[in-house]
């Protein structure tokens, strides 16, 4: 997939590994998905294109109009009739801008109940999914926080304190390839199966090198 990822991280001055720790991603994935090599889910192309404050059409090459102002009462009401005829889409707005347009009509139900009727309908959709789109962003970006935080203790144990003999609390657990089975068995057996594996671990009786 064609992204402007890589574009408008350099417009900003940022290093891979700075956008990564912005975004929680790691930097080498963030240069796979800027040369292409692989394809970032939906819910952080969303996510990059907030950051960037650009719509997601003009990350993915799609259109090659950043955004559109709403720095007037007839931006927003021009915006509208573009909605209400399709000329424009969800996508074609930056989610700065789609949440300004939502408080905007909200401010303003007065001023198209009286003078654009005929907007009202396009206005409560457009209000609904700015507040679906924003919570479903903050469902993705809390579940990938989760996980990006649980990859970096990963990486810490088995890259850094595996290999540390003078660290205070070695690790003594499973290494890489142990993992790597792991996770292949489980995908083998399903959720449920290696779920219930761990259940059964915990409950275990702890184990010390001295044992």
């Amino acid at each position: 997939m064609k992204t402007r990822i890589g574009e408008l991280r350099r417009e900003h001055g940022l290093t891979l590994k700075q956008l990564g720790q912005k975004i929680h991603v790691k930097d080498n994935a963030l240069s796979q998905y800027e040369t292409g090599k692989r394809n970032p889910q939906l819910g952080l192309l969303v996510e990059i294109a907030k950051f960037f404050k650009v719509s997601l059409e003009y990350l993915i090459c799609e259109s090659d109009k950043r955004d559109y102002s709403i720095a007037s009462d007839q931006e927003a009401i021009n915006l509208l009739q573009l909605l209400d005829n399709r000329k424009v889409i969800f996508d074609n707005l930056s989610n700065e801008t789609a949440l300004r347009l939502a408080v905007w009509i909200e401010n303003h139900n007065e001023l198209l109940s009286s003078e654009y009727p005929e907007l009202l309908k396009t206005a409560k959709w457009f209000t609904y999914e700015t507040i679906d789109e924003a919570d479903i962003l903050k469902h993705f970006r809390n579940n990938r926080i989760v996980q990006n935080d649980a990859f970096n203790k990963i990486e810490k144990l088995l890259v850094l304190d595996y290999q540390d003999d003078n660290i205070d609390n070695p690790y003594y657990g499973p290494d890489a390839t142990d993992v790597l089975e792991f996770m292949r068995q489980g995908e083998r057996i399903g959720v449920e199966n290696y779920k219930a594996i761990l259940e059964e671990m915990k409950a275990m009786p702890s184990y010390t090198p001295d044992d």
